[in-house]
Protein backbone atom coordinates (compact mmCIF):
# COMPACT_ATOMS: atom_id res chain seq x y z
CA UNK A 1 0.00 0.00 0.00
CA UNK A 2 1.33 3.39 -0.99
CA UNK A 3 2.06 6.10 1.57
CA UNK A 4 -0.75 8.25 0.14
CA UNK A 5 -3.31 5.48 0.73
CA UNK A 6 -2.03 4.99 4.32
CA UNK A 7 -2.39 8.69 4.99
CA UNK A 8 -5.92 8.72 3.53
CA UNK A 9 -6.84 5.70 5.70
CA UNK A 10 -5.61 7.44 8.89
CA UNK A 11 -7.51 10.61 7.99
CA UNK A 12 -10.66 8.55 7.38
CA UNK A 13 -10.33 6.83 10.76
CA UNK A 14 -9.96 10.19 12.53
CA UNK A 15 -12.95 11.52 10.62
CA UNK A 16 -15.07 8.55 11.72
CA UNK A 17 -13.94 9.00 15.34
CA UNK A 18 -14.68 12.70 15.19
CA UNK A 19 -18.15 11.89 13.87
CA UNK A 20 -18.76 9.47 16.70
CA UNK A 21 -17.60 12.13 19.18
CA UNK A 22 -20.29 14.45 17.78
CA UNK A 23 -23.06 11.83 17.56
CA UNK A 24 -22.64 9.94 20.86
CA UNK A 25 -24.21 11.84 23.83
CA UNK A 26 -21.95 12.84 26.71
CA UNK A 27 -23.77 10.44 29.06
CA UNK A 28 -23.31 7.51 26.63
CA UNK A 29 -25.65 5.00 24.90
CA UNK A 30 -27.57 2.25 26.72
CA UNK A 31 -27.48 -1.10 24.80
CA UNK A 32 -28.95 -4.10 26.55
CA UNK A 33 -28.23 -2.81 30.00
CA UNK A 34 -24.69 -1.83 29.03
CA UNK A 35 -23.62 1.80 28.92
CA UNK A 36 -21.27 2.70 26.04
CA UNK A 37 -19.15 5.83 26.60
CA UNK A 38 -17.20 7.74 23.99
CA UNK A 39 -14.86 10.70 24.56
CA UNK A 40 -15.91 14.14 23.42
CA UNK A 41 -14.02 16.39 20.98
CA UNK A 42 -12.38 18.39 23.80
CA UNK A 43 -11.10 15.24 25.53
CA UNK A 44 -9.62 13.91 22.32
CA UNK A 45 -8.02 17.25 21.51
CA UNK A 46 -6.48 17.52 24.98
CA UNK A 47 -5.10 13.99 24.74
CA UNK A 48 -3.42 14.87 21.44
CA UNK A 49 -1.96 18.17 22.72
CA UNK A 50 1.67 18.05 23.86
CA UNK A 51 1.95 17.53 27.65
CA UNK A 52 3.61 20.18 29.83
CA UNK A 53 6.64 18.77 31.60
CA UNK A 54 5.78 18.10 35.26
CA UNK A 55 8.40 18.85 37.93
CA UNK A 56 9.93 15.78 39.46
CA UNK A 57 8.32 14.94 42.82
CA UNK A 58 10.70 15.06 45.80
CA UNK A 59 12.17 11.86 47.11
CA UNK A 60 11.09 10.73 50.62
CA UNK A 61 14.43 11.98 51.97
CA UNK A 62 13.97 15.38 50.30
CA UNK A 63 10.39 15.61 51.57
CA UNK A 64 11.47 14.84 55.14
CA UNK A 65 14.20 17.48 55.00
CA UNK A 66 11.71 19.99 53.59
CA UNK A 67 9.27 19.31 56.45
CA UNK A 68 12.04 19.53 59.06
CA UNK A 69 13.21 22.81 57.58
CA UNK A 70 9.68 24.19 57.83
CA UNK A 71 9.52 23.09 61.48
CA UNK A 72 12.88 24.72 62.22
CA UNK A 73 11.72 27.99 60.70
CA UNK A 74 8.51 27.86 62.76
CA UNK A 75 10.47 27.13 65.96
CA UNK A 76 12.91 29.92 65.21
CA UNK A 77 10.05 32.36 64.65
CA UNK A 78 8.55 31.33 67.99
CA UNK A 79 11.82 32.03 69.83
CA UNK A 80 12.47 35.28 67.97
CA UNK A 81 8.94 36.52 68.67
CA UNK A 82 9.46 36.03 72.43
CA UNK A 83 12.92 37.61 72.37
CA UNK A 84 11.58 40.66 70.56
CA UNK A 85 8.24 41.41 72.18
CA UNK A 86 7.64 39.57 75.46
CA UNK A 87 7.79 41.79 78.58
CA UNK A 88 9.53 38.98 80.49
CA UNK A 89 12.33 38.64 77.95
CA UNK A 90 15.97 39.26 78.85
CA UNK A 91 17.63 42.28 77.23
CA UNK A 92 21.11 41.48 75.90
CA UNK A 93 23.81 43.86 74.68
CA UNK A 94 23.31 44.29 70.93
CA UNK A 95 20.48 41.70 71.19
CA UNK A 96 23.13 38.97 71.35
CA UNK A 97 21.20 36.03 72.79
CA UNK A 98 24.37 33.89 72.69
CA UNK A 99 25.81 35.85 75.64
CA UNK A 100 24.70 33.17 78.11
CA UNK A 101 25.97 30.21 76.05
CA UNK A 102 29.05 29.71 78.30
CA UNK A 103 26.77 29.61 81.35
CA UNK A 104 24.46 27.10 79.68
CA UNK A 105 27.42 24.89 78.75
CA UNK A 106 28.52 24.96 82.40
CA UNK A 107 25.02 23.94 83.50
CA UNK A 108 25.06 21.00 81.11
CA UNK A 109 28.35 19.86 82.64
CA UNK A 110 27.26 20.42 86.25
CA UNK A 111 27.13 16.67 86.82
CA UNK A 112 30.91 16.59 86.31
CA UNK A 113 31.91 19.98 87.72
CA UNK A 114 29.79 21.98 90.15
CA UNK A 115 28.51 25.39 89.06
CA UNK A 116 27.85 28.35 91.34
CA UNK A 117 25.60 31.40 90.95
CA UNK A 118 25.79 34.50 93.13
CA UNK A 119 22.54 36.41 93.64
CA UNK A 120 23.14 39.81 95.24
CA UNK A 121 20.24 42.12 95.93
CA UNK A 122 18.53 44.52 98.27
CA UNK A 123 15.76 43.67 100.75
CA UNK A 124 13.61 42.37 97.88
CA UNK A 125 15.54 39.06 98.09
CA UNK A 126 15.83 38.79 101.89
CA UNK A 127 15.00 35.41 103.46
CA UNK A 128 16.00 33.69 100.21
CA UNK A 129 13.00 35.07 98.34
CA UNK A 130 13.22 34.83 94.54
CA UNK A 131 16.65 33.14 94.86
CA UNK A 132 15.15 29.96 96.34
CA UNK A 133 12.72 29.58 93.43
CA UNK A 134 15.45 29.96 90.83
CA UNK A 135 17.68 27.57 92.79
CA UNK A 136 14.95 24.94 93.01
CA UNK A 137 14.34 25.09 89.26
CA UNK A 138 18.02 24.83 88.34
CA UNK A 139 18.81 22.06 90.84
CA UNK A 140 15.76 20.07 89.71
CA UNK A 141 16.91 20.31 86.08
CA UNK A 142 20.71 20.13 86.37
CA UNK A 143 21.32 18.49 89.78
CA UNK A 144 22.73 19.79 93.00
CA UNK A 145 21.44 20.46 96.50
CA UNK A 146 21.75 22.65 99.56
CA UNK A 147 20.84 26.30 100.17
CA UNK A 148 24.36 27.55 99.45
CA UNK A 149 26.12 30.37 101.31
CA UNK A 150 24.88 31.93 104.54
CA UNK A 151 26.35 34.18 107.26
CA UNK A 152 27.87 32.74 110.44
CA UNK A 153 27.44 33.57 114.09
CA UNK A 154 23.94 34.99 114.35
CA UNK A 155 20.34 33.73 114.28
CA UNK A 156 19.35 33.49 110.64
CA UNK A 157 16.12 32.31 109.04
CA UNK A 158 15.17 31.90 105.40
CA UNK A 159 12.38 30.06 103.64
CA UNK A 160 14.97 27.35 102.92
CA UNK A 161 16.86 26.89 106.22
CA UNK A 162 17.12 28.13 109.78
CA UNK A 163 20.29 28.70 111.78
CA UNK A 164 20.73 29.01 115.53
CA UNK A 165 23.95 30.00 117.26
CA UNK A 166 25.13 30.29 120.84
CA UNK A 167 26.79 33.62 120.09
CA UNK A 168 25.84 36.76 118.18
CA UNK A 169 29.25 37.77 116.88
CA UNK A 170 30.44 41.26 115.99
CA UNK A 171 30.08 41.91 112.27
CA UNK A 172 31.91 43.98 109.67
CA UNK A 173 29.72 45.05 106.75
CA UNK A 174 30.48 46.90 103.53
CA UNK A 175 26.87 48.17 103.52
CA UNK A 176 24.46 49.41 106.17
CA UNK A 177 25.21 49.51 109.88
CA UNK A 178 28.30 47.64 111.06
CA UNK A 179 32.03 47.88 111.38
CA UNK A 180 34.12 48.98 108.40
CA UNK A 181 37.42 47.51 107.24
CA UNK A 182 40.15 49.56 105.63
CA UNK A 183 41.51 46.55 103.77
CA UNK A 184 38.07 45.69 102.32
CA UNK A 185 38.30 42.09 103.54
CA UNK A 186 34.59 41.54 104.06
CA UNK A 187 34.47 38.31 102.07
CA UNK A 188 32.24 37.44 99.16
CA UNK A 189 29.06 38.31 101.09
CA UNK A 190 30.25 41.81 101.90
CA UNK A 191 30.15 40.93 105.57
CA UNK A 192 32.11 38.82 108.04
CA UNK A 193 31.87 37.80 111.70
CA UNK A 194 34.79 38.15 114.08
CA UNK A 195 35.10 35.06 116.29
CA UNK A 196 37.24 35.00 119.46
CA UNK A 197 35.24 32.43 121.41
CA UNK A 198 33.50 29.07 121.13
CA UNK A 199 30.35 28.90 119.07
CA UNK A 200 27.84 26.08 118.67
CA UNK A 201 25.80 26.24 115.48
CA UNK A 202 22.82 24.24 114.26
CA UNK A 203 21.36 24.50 110.76
CA UNK A 204 18.10 22.81 109.76
CA UNK A 205 16.32 22.67 106.43
CA UNK A 206 12.75 23.87 106.51
CA UNK A 207 10.70 20.73 107.14
CA UNK A 208 7.89 21.38 104.67
CA UNK A 209 10.30 22.08 101.83
CA UNK A 210 10.38 19.65 98.91
CA UNK A 211 13.15 21.50 97.08
CA UNK A 212 16.46 19.77 96.27
CA UNK A 213 18.09 22.45 98.43
CA UNK A 214 16.63 20.70 101.48
CA UNK A 215 19.37 18.05 101.20
CA UNK A 216 23.13 18.59 101.25
CA UNK A 217 26.35 16.60 101.53
CA UNK A 218 29.00 19.14 102.46
CA UNK A 219 29.62 21.95 104.95
CA UNK A 220 32.31 24.52 104.13
CA UNK A 221 33.50 27.33 106.40
CA UNK A 222 35.30 30.27 104.78
CA UNK A 223 37.72 32.02 107.14
CA UNK A 224 40.67 34.39 107.26
CA UNK A 225 42.69 36.61 109.56
CA UNK A 226 43.22 33.55 111.75
CA UNK A 227 44.92 34.14 115.08
CA UNK A 228 46.70 30.86 115.78
CA UNK A 229 44.12 28.40 114.42
CA UNK A 230 40.47 27.80 113.77
CA UNK A 231 38.97 24.51 114.97
CA UNK A 232 35.74 22.81 114.00
CA UNK A 233 34.19 19.64 115.40
CA UNK A 234 31.37 17.94 113.53
CA UNK A 235 30.02 14.37 113.67
CA UNK A 236 32.84 13.32 116.00
CA UNK A 237 35.64 14.55 113.73
CA UNK A 238 37.85 17.56 114.40
CA UNK A 239 39.27 19.88 111.77
CA UNK A 240 41.98 22.50 112.20
CA UNK A 241 42.76 25.44 109.96
CA UNK A 242 45.92 27.51 109.93
CA UNK A 243 46.36 30.89 108.27
CA UNK A 244 45.63 30.80 104.55
CA UNK A 245 48.44 30.78 102.03
CA UNK A 246 46.28 32.34 99.31
CA UNK A 247 46.89 36.08 98.75
CA UNK A 248 43.20 36.66 99.42
CA UNK A 249 43.65 35.47 102.99
CA UNK A 250 40.70 33.08 102.55
CA UNK A 251 40.99 29.47 103.71
CA UNK A 252 38.39 26.70 103.92
CA UNK A 253 37.40 23.92 106.27
CA UNK A 254 35.43 21.31 104.30
CA UNK A 255 33.31 18.81 106.24
CA UNK A 256 31.81 15.85 104.39
CA UNK A 257 28.34 14.99 105.64
CA UNK A 258 26.15 11.91 105.21
CA UNK A 259 24.29 11.81 101.91
CA UNK A 260 21.00 13.72 101.87
CA UNK A 261 21.58 15.44 105.18
CA UNK A 262 18.86 17.88 106.20
CA UNK A 263 20.56 19.24 109.33
CA UNK A 264 24.03 19.75 110.76
CA UNK A 265 25.38 20.73 114.17
CA UNK A 266 28.99 21.71 114.79
CA UNK A 267 31.18 23.62 117.20
CA UNK A 268 33.89 26.11 116.28
CA UNK A 269 36.53 27.79 118.41
CA UNK A 270 39.60 29.90 117.90
CA UNK A 271 40.25 33.37 116.56
CA UNK A 272 39.26 34.20 112.98
CA UNK A 273 37.12 36.21 110.60
CA UNK A 274 34.36 33.95 109.29
CA UNK A 275 33.23 35.04 105.82
CA UNK A 276 30.34 32.59 105.67
CA UNK A 277 29.49 28.92 105.42
CA UNK A 278 28.17 26.85 102.55
CA UNK A 279 25.81 23.89 102.51
CA UNK A 280 25.98 22.16 99.14
CA UNK A 281 26.15 18.91 97.24
CA UNK A 282 29.49 17.89 95.78
CA UNK A 283 28.21 18.33 92.20
CA UNK A 284 25.40 20.15 90.44
CA UNK A 285 24.22 23.73 90.85
CA UNK A 286 24.58 25.96 93.91
CA UNK A 287 22.98 29.38 94.20
CA UNK A 288 23.97 31.82 96.95
CA UNK A 289 21.35 34.28 98.20
CA UNK A 290 23.19 37.43 99.39
CA UNK A 291 20.73 40.12 100.52
CA UNK A 292 22.02 43.61 101.35
CA UNK A 293 19.26 45.58 103.04
CA UNK A 294 19.34 49.26 102.12
CA UNK A 295 22.12 48.77 99.57
CA UNK A 296 22.08 50.44 96.15
CA UNK A 297 24.54 47.98 94.58
CA UNK A 298 27.50 50.37 94.39
CA UNK A 299 29.69 48.58 96.98
CA UNK A 300 31.58 45.93 95.02
CA UNK A 301 34.56 48.16 94.36
CA UNK A 302 34.87 48.46 98.17
CA UNK A 303 35.29 44.69 98.67
CA UNK A 304 38.83 43.33 98.49
CA UNK A 305 39.29 42.26 94.86
CA UNK A 306 41.49 39.26 95.67
CA UNK A 307 38.72 37.83 97.87
CA UNK A 308 36.14 38.11 95.11
CA UNK A 309 38.53 36.55 92.59
CA UNK A 310 39.38 33.70 94.98
CA UNK A 311 35.73 32.78 95.52
CA UNK A 312 34.85 33.01 91.83
CA UNK A 313 37.83 30.84 90.89
CA UNK A 314 37.56 28.26 93.67
CA UNK A 315 33.78 27.75 93.41
CA UNK A 316 33.41 28.00 89.62
CA UNK A 317 31.04 30.97 89.69
CA UNK A 318 29.49 31.15 86.21
CA UNK A 319 26.75 33.69 86.78
CA UNK A 320 26.37 36.78 88.96
CA UNK A 321 22.87 38.22 89.41
CA UNK A 322 22.64 41.80 90.66
CA UNK A 323 19.21 42.99 91.77
CA UNK A 324 19.28 46.65 92.78
CA UNK A 325 17.69 50.02 92.14
CA UNK A 326 14.72 49.98 94.49
CA UNK A 327 16.56 51.72 97.32
CA UNK A 328 17.60 54.56 95.02
CA UNK A 329 14.11 55.23 93.64
CA UNK A 330 12.80 57.55 96.38
CA UNK A 331 15.92 59.72 96.36
CA UNK A 332 17.16 59.90 92.76
CA UNK A 333 14.35 61.83 91.11
CA UNK A 334 16.10 64.11 88.61
CA UNK A 335 17.68 63.13 85.28
CA UNK A 336 21.07 64.19 86.66
CA UNK A 337 20.77 62.04 89.80
CA UNK A 338 19.60 59.05 87.75
CA UNK A 339 22.45 59.54 85.28
CA UNK A 340 24.97 59.55 88.13
CA UNK A 341 23.51 56.33 89.51
CA UNK A 342 23.62 54.77 86.03
CA UNK A 343 27.35 55.59 85.81
CA UNK A 344 27.96 54.06 89.25
CA UNK A 345 26.18 50.82 88.35
CA UNK A 346 28.03 50.57 85.06
CA UNK A 347 31.31 50.96 86.96
CA UNK A 348 30.36 48.14 89.37
CA UNK A 349 29.45 45.76 86.56
CA UNK A 350 32.68 46.42 84.69
CA UNK A 351 34.59 45.85 87.93
CA UNK A 352 32.91 42.47 88.50
CA UNK A 353 33.53 41.49 84.88
CA UNK A 354 37.24 42.15 85.38
CA UNK A 355 37.32 39.93 88.49
CA UNK A 356 35.07 37.20 87.11
CA UNK A 357 35.70 37.08 83.34
CA UNK A 358 34.12 33.63 82.97
CA UNK A 359 30.89 34.60 84.71
CA UNK A 360 27.86 36.00 82.91
CA UNK A 361 26.20 38.94 84.64
CA UNK A 362 22.46 39.53 84.79
CA UNK A 363 21.17 42.79 86.27
CA UNK A 364 17.59 42.89 87.58
CA UNK A 365 16.14 46.36 87.85
CA UNK A 366 13.51 47.64 90.29
CA UNK A 367 9.92 46.45 90.35
CA UNK A 368 7.01 48.79 90.04
CA UNK A 369 6.83 50.92 93.20
CA UNK A 370 4.00 53.18 94.30
CA UNK A 371 3.88 56.53 96.06
CA UNK A 372 0.89 58.38 97.48
CA UNK A 373 -0.12 61.31 95.27
CA UNK A 374 -3.25 63.19 96.42
CA UNK A 375 -4.61 60.12 98.14
CA UNK A 376 -3.91 57.70 95.28
CA UNK A 377 -1.12 55.13 95.05
CA UNK A 378 0.60 55.63 91.70
CA UNK A 379 3.88 54.58 90.11
CA UNK A 380 6.85 56.81 90.92
CA UNK A 381 6.91 59.28 87.98
CA UNK A 382 10.63 58.83 87.39
CA UNK A 383 10.65 55.02 87.65
CA UNK A 384 10.51 54.38 83.85
CA UNK A 385 13.50 56.70 83.42
CA UNK A 386 15.38 54.76 86.10
CA UNK A 387 14.55 51.45 84.39
CA UNK A 388 15.75 52.66 80.99
CA UNK A 389 18.96 54.05 82.52
CA UNK A 390 19.80 50.84 84.38
CA UNK A 391 19.07 48.79 81.27
CA UNK A 392 21.51 50.97 79.33
CA UNK A 393 24.10 50.73 82.13
CA UNK A 394 23.94 46.94 82.16
CA UNK A 395 24.09 46.54 78.38
CA UNK A 396 26.87 49.13 78.03
CA UNK A 397 28.95 47.15 80.52
CA UNK A 398 28.37 43.82 78.76
CA UNK A 399 25.67 42.49 81.10
CA UNK A 400 22.14 41.32 80.40
CA UNK A 401 19.14 43.08 81.93
CA UNK A 402 15.84 41.66 83.18
CA UNK A 403 13.11 44.29 83.39
CA UNK A 404 11.21 43.37 86.56
CA UNK A 405 9.04 46.46 86.18
CA UNK A 406 7.73 45.40 82.76
CA UNK A 407 7.58 41.71 83.64
CA UNK A 408 5.11 42.38 86.48
CA UNK A 409 2.89 44.58 84.32
CA UNK A 410 4.49 48.01 84.12
CA UNK A 411 2.89 51.25 85.31
CA UNK A 412 0.31 50.77 88.06
CA UNK A 413 0.94 47.05 88.42
CA UNK A 414 2.12 47.26 92.05
CA UNK A 415 -1.34 48.40 93.16
CA UNK A 416 -2.86 45.37 91.41
CA UNK A 417 -0.34 43.05 93.07
CA UNK A 418 -1.19 44.45 96.49
CA UNK A 419 -4.94 44.03 95.86
CA UNK A 420 -4.60 40.50 94.46
CA UNK A 421 -6.02 37.67 96.54
CA UNK A 422 -3.90 36.17 97.88
CA UNK A 423 -1.84 39.34 97.97
CA UNK A 424 1.33 39.30 95.88
CA UNK A 425 2.88 42.45 97.38
CA UNK A 426 2.87 44.14 100.75
CA UNK A 427 1.04 47.31 101.75
CA UNK A 428 4.30 49.26 101.58
CA UNK A 429 3.78 49.01 97.79
CA UNK A 430 7.46 48.06 97.40
CA UNK A 431 8.14 44.50 98.53
CA UNK A 432 6.67 41.26 97.26
CA UNK A 433 4.97 38.82 99.59
CA UNK A 434 6.45 35.29 99.61
CA UNK A 435 3.76 34.35 97.08
CA UNK A 436 4.66 37.27 94.84
CA UNK A 437 8.39 36.61 95.15
CA UNK A 438 7.80 33.00 94.14
CA UNK A 439 5.82 34.16 91.12
CA UNK A 440 8.61 36.50 90.02
CA UNK A 441 11.26 33.83 90.63
CA UNK A 442 9.30 31.39 88.49
CA UNK A 443 8.91 33.97 85.74
CA UNK A 444 12.64 34.64 85.64
CA UNK A 445 13.50 30.94 85.75
CA UNK A 446 11.10 30.09 82.92
CA UNK A 447 12.42 32.97 80.83
CA UNK A 448 16.00 31.87 81.47
CA UNK A 449 15.12 28.30 80.47
CA UNK A 450 13.57 29.49 77.22
CA UNK A 451 16.95 30.96 76.31
CA UNK A 452 18.52 27.66 77.35
CA UNK A 453 16.09 25.82 75.06
CA UNK A 454 17.12 28.13 72.23
CA UNK A 455 20.77 27.39 73.00
CA UNK A 456 20.03 23.64 72.90
CA UNK A 457 18.03 24.06 69.69
CA UNK A 458 20.93 25.87 68.03
CA UNK A 459 23.32 23.14 69.13
CA UNK A 460 21.35 20.63 67.06
CA UNK A 461 22.48 22.33 63.88
CA UNK A 462 19.99 25.17 63.56
CA UNK A 463 22.46 28.05 63.83
CA UNK A 464 21.93 29.19 60.22
CA UNK A 465 18.18 29.70 60.57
Amino acid sequence: MSRVKVLLFIIAVYAILAGLCLIVPEDGIELGGVSLQFPGIKEVASSLAPKAKQPASPSPEELLEQRLSEIRVAENNKFKSYFKDNPARIHFPDDDVTLFDPFFRALENAGNKSVRILHYGDSQIEEDRISSTIRTGLQSKFGGGGPGLMPFGRPYYTISASQSSTANLYRYLVFGEGGRRRDGRYGIMGQCARMDTSVYTTINSVKKSTSPSKHFQRLTLLAGNIGGSLNVKCNGKQYKLQEASDPSGVARIVVDLPDSSTSVRFSAWGSADIYGMQLDDTLGVSLDNIPMRGCSGTIFTSINSSQIKEYVRNDNVRMIILQFGGNSMPFRKTPKAISEYKASIEKQIRHLHSLAPNACILFIGPSDMSVNVKGRMVTYPHLPMMVDSLKAAANNAGAAYWDLYSAMGGEGSMVKWVKARPSLAGTDYVHFTPKGAEAMGNMLFESLMLYYDYYSWRKKGNRKI
